[in-house]
């Protein structure tokens, strides 16, 4: 019997130990897409997410043990590893006959590292599926040299050890939708509050890889080739999720939605050959919209959408590499509250050219445009990109801790600020946005059910708790 598991991370560590309640629990859909992978070649294959049922490291072991289990994949991102690792070092010691694999954002950035712990048995980095299907033949079928393994870290003769050959599937097509049948309760998993209109609520996704070169993003994983999933695999899966699951609402997490827009069309333009017409969410770049396009969302069930800003200062978002203007950021924004569609902004404070100024300008600008939330956090250098090769350079940075490089903890501090001013600003940032009465009113439009109703109260109080922390 095979495992995947995605370690038991608590909310209060992934976020911060105030707001907790805003965060919601996402599907890991690429565990499930590389569990759809592995059974359709005939593996007998379970899958574990320790974060979303909250479950413990000895409750996995015991469930472990039960099955027979024979091989273990991880998937982990930096955040996450230290919880990771302690999962792995007590299966060594209680199944020590069961093989641990690690994969994910943080063997993929820190593969040396990563296997310099000891506690894994084999590392898999960037795209897992074709690579875990080969070692699963090397370990259970007694095929495949380790050598002929891509994207494969491994431990020989005390010695860590990799193969030069990467390997990425160009056809997704060929990859099956996500196994959702092995959820046990799809109810736990929403996207964070205020993000979603109705339940149940499905996460999909239709692309891989990013071609963008934003210094703070690493997409290492996927590679900077962006690759699709066809526009009748997902108009397939959307209707596989409605029919099978009862799905009234997709939240699409494409960390660029909107590129290829005739493919984007196409997507849609099958739903309605399909009598579909489902609401949506996505995230994506203000400089792939425009009103026709904002239009065309509008009309097919789009009523929110994710945009990353960064910065009110142009400057800034040009260090960054962001590659977008604020006049941009201007008019998206202002065509979405003409179409009635909601845009979240996301922010960051922090970055390494960043001054009281520059702050203000950003806390600034995030209120002179129409808005409906925000998302605010602390810049943190990630192993793996561009940020975290120029962080000495630009302040003081502390990687002590991986379970800080949360995007809530100041990890790294430019020159001339403190912690304390990061922090105190993140708050004031939160503050000055949402106490506004069109802000609040905006929220409780939101409100569709009793059971959001409660959420929501429950999230606002969470936010009055982080903004009152050490005011006090």
């Amino acid at each position: 019997m095979i495992f995947l598991i995605y370690p038991n991370i608590t909310s209060k560590e992934r976020y911060n130990k105030d707001i907790d309640a805003i965060g919601g629990h996402q599907l890991p859909l690429g565990v499930y897409y590389l569990a759809s992978y592995l059974k359709n070649q005939g593996r007998n294959v379970d899958v574990i997410d320790a974060e979303a049922t909250e479950i413990s490291d000895q409750e996995i072991v015991n469930i472990l043990r039960q099955a027979s289990a024979t091989v273990v994949g991880i998937s982990s991102t930096t955040v996450a590893f230290r919880n990771a690792r302690k999962l792995a070092e007590k299966i060594k010691k209680e199944l020590p006959d069961v093989q641990i694999v690690i994969g994910g954002p943080q063997i993929t950035a820190m593969p040396q590292k990563t296997m310099e712990t000891l506690a894994f048995d084999y590392g898999i980095v960037q795209e897992g599926e074709i690579a875990f299907s080969m070692l699963l033949e090397h370990i259970l079928d007694k095929k495949n040299n380790l050598k002929q393994i891509p994207n494969l870290f491994y431990i020989e003769n005390e010695t860590i050890k990799s193969n030069p050959e990467k390997m990425v599937i160009n056809n997704l097509d060929t990859i099956p939708f996500p196994d959702r049948t092995l959820v046990k309760n799809l109810n736990i998993y929403t996207p964070p509050i205020g993000a979603f209109r109705q339940q149940p609520v499905a996460s999909v996704i239709t692309s891989r890889g990013c071609p963008h070169s934003c210094i703070f993003c690493d997409n290492n994983t996927f590679g900077k080739s962006i690759r699709y999933f066809s526009a009748e695999y997902v108009a397939d899966e959307i209707e596989y999720l409605i029919n099978n699951f009862g799905i009234k609402e997709i939240s699409f997490l494409d960390d660029t939605f909107i590129v290829n827009k005739k493919r984007f069309k196409k997507i849609f333009s099958l739903l309605k050959e399909k009598s579909i017409n489902i609401s949506w969410t996505c995230m994506t770049r203000v400089d792939n919209l425009d009103f026709e396009t904002l239009q065309f969302m509008k009309d097919h069930g789009c009523w929110q959408i994710r945009v990353g800003v960064e910065s009110g200062n142009q400057d800034v978002i040009d260090f960054i590499k962001k590659g977008i203007t604020l006049a941009q950021v201007e008019k998206v924004v202002k065509d979405c509250k003409k179409l009635k569609i909601m845009a979240t902004g996301f922010f960051m404070i922090g970055h390494h050219i960043d001054t009281p100024d520059t702050i203000k300008q950003t806390i600034d600008f995030a209120l002179s445009i129409p808005l409906t939330d925000v998302v605010v956090t602390i810049n943190t250098p990630i192993p793996g990109t561009e940020s975290y090769q120029l962080a000495r350079k630009y302040g003081d940075y502390n990687e002590k801790d991986w379970t800080s490089l949360n995007y809530w903890t100041p990890v790294f501090v430019p020159k001339g600020l403190s912690q304390e001013y990061l922090l105190e600003q993140q708050k004031n940032f939160y503050k000055r946005f949402y106490l506004r009465p069109q802000i609040i009113y905006k929220q409780i439009s939101k409100i569709r059910s009793f059971r959001i109703a409660g959420l929501l109260l429950k999230s606002t109080m969470s936010g009055i708790r982080f903004m009152k922390k050490e005011a006090q």
